[in-house]
Order: structure tokens, then sequence, then C-alpha cells
């Protein structure tokens, strides 16, 4: 199937996909709760072309919305939470989302947003059953009548990503499914994951290296993701060790503050045995 929705169907039911805030979710649950919240999309109305915003961190409700969006024929739009209010705003314009999904982190941004301007705007998510007027809240989605992947063009649009580029305001990056299963099938020429292998899933999911190489990646292979919403260098050197992770796909920040971290023994990730780096150039001192 040429829509990269199709990515975590095949895996075994019972192979756990998503380790979120300590519960885990398997592909089998995954495909379900994504067939659901497709069902209530189109339901919804929104359709083939169509963008979806979602203003959601790292978590198994953001891996829910952006599967069901590709799953529907639909643009997923990934937002950063914390951006300010009047930038949110300004991406909103750009891409005339006819869904937003707002976690909590984003509510308040989210009510600053004049969204009478979202001319195309029919349904808004609450993620964690928050306080938005006029929203619906996820668990409803997640207890409607799931619908099949819709079929897909290759050259389809699968994702807008804003990127600033070399200067000025961000822009829309428009990426297909071609492009992006294109990525996954480059990476596994290149670095063999496993579905016994546990990732550390804390690049932004805004991001490409964090929408596709961490996330796409992981579950093109049927690996697990812990999620994680921030960096903290002793915390995720708890969680490594204590998960037992053995992929660490991380940024050049990453591997210089763990570099720095006081009392790090060589022991402490002894579990990992692939560690990744991009989006930028990484300094020599933390690669050695």
């Amino acid at each position: 199937m040429n829509n990269l929705a199709s990515i975590i169907d095949g895996h075994p039911a019972d192979s756990p996909a998503l380790i979120y805030r300590g519960e885990t979710t398997t592909y089998g649950r995954l495909r379900e709760q994504v067939g659901a919240v497709r069902g209530a999309l189109k339901v919804a109305g929104v359709s083939t072309g169509d963008t979806v915003a979602l203003v959601c961190g790292n978590s198994t409700t953001f891996v829910i919305a952006y599967l069901a969006t590709l799953g529907v024929g639909a643009v997923a739009v990934p937002m950063n939470v914390v951006s300010p209010a009047a930038e949110i705003e300004r991406e909103m314009l750009v891409v005339d989302p006819t869904a937003v999904f707002v976690d909590p982190a984003a509510v308040n941004t989210w009510r600053s947003i004049d969204s009478t301007r979202l001319t195309k705007l029919k349904i808004v998510v609450a993620t964690e059953g928050h306080d938005i007027h006029g929203a619906v809240s996820m668990s409803s989605l997640l207890g409607h009548s799931p619908s099949e992947i819709v079929e897909v063009d290759p050259s389809a649009t699968a994702a807008l990503i804003f990127t600033s580029g070399t200067a000025g305001a961000p822009r829309a990056a428009m990426l297909t499914h071609r492009n992006l299963k294109s990525n996954l099938e480059q990476l596994e020429r290149n670095t063999v994951m496993r579905p016994s292998d546990v990732v550390y899933g804390v690049l932004p999911v805004f991001h490409i290296f964090g929408l596709n190489v961490m996330l796409g990646y992981s579950l093109y292979r049927g690996a697990s993701i812990v999620l994680v919403q921030r960096f903290d260098p002793s915390t995720a050197v708890d969680t490594i060790r204590e998960r037992k992770v053995t992929v660490v796909p991380g940024a050049p920040p990453v591997w210089t503050a763990l570099s720095q971290l006081p009392g790090l023994q060589a022991s402490d990730l002894a579990s990992v045995r692939i560690a990744l780096t991009g989006a930028s150039k990484m300094p020599e001192e933390p690669s050695r």
C-alpha cells in the first residue's frame, strides 16, 4: 500500500509499540486506536488533501493522530507545543486546517488564537480531556467505529513540516508519502533496526528527524519506542538503563549533554547498540 499509515500493519499484535508514562501500547491496540480515530475523522468531514494540525508533544496521542490523519488521506502538520501563540496562529493560517489536535501544554496557546479565521476548521480535539470550548475529547474518538486506510498516490503530500531554512519565518516543507517511505527504505539499508529493539524517543516529532527517523522508522521495523516529552540528561540515563534501550537517536546537543554528565559510566549505556545523530554537525569531543 502507498499510504504511509500502513507502516504499523503486519507486526505481531502483542508486540509493544509505544511506551508512554509507564503505559505500554501494543501494535494490535495501536492499530485499533488508529482505525477508530480514522473513522471519527472521516465522519467529521476530514478527507483526502485536507490538513490536520497536531499541536502535540511526543505522546501516544500524537502517534495515533498522525497515523489516523495519513490514513484518511489528509496531510499531517506537526507543530511545536511551546511555540508562541503568534507563531502557531501564523502557521495555522498558512495551512488552514480542517482538524486540530491540542495537547494540554498548548491549551492556552490555542485559546489565544482567533480560530474564526480558520475557514476550513470542522473539529478540534482535546487530547487529554482538558477543557477547550467546542472541542471533542480524544477518548470519544477512540470509541468510534473504525474505517479502512484510504489508498493514495505516492506523490500525494503526507506531511507539512515548518522549517526556517537559512533565514526568515518558518515555511512549510511538503513531504510526500513516497518521500517518507523512501527515507525509511534508505535507513533500512544503512541502519539495521530489529523488532526487538527499544528506541529512546525524545527527538521532537515536529522535526523530520524525530517524525520519520525516530518514530516512522521504529514503527516501520516493528520496534518499541519509549516516548519522552523533554530531554534531561540524568533522567535519560535512568530511562535507558531501566528500559534497556538499545537505539538512541539524538541531535548533537543530546550527545554533548550526555558526554558532560558527571559520573556517567559506560555500564549506564551498556544496553545501547545503535547511537544515531543528525540535524546538524556533530562536535568532535562528544563523538570520541
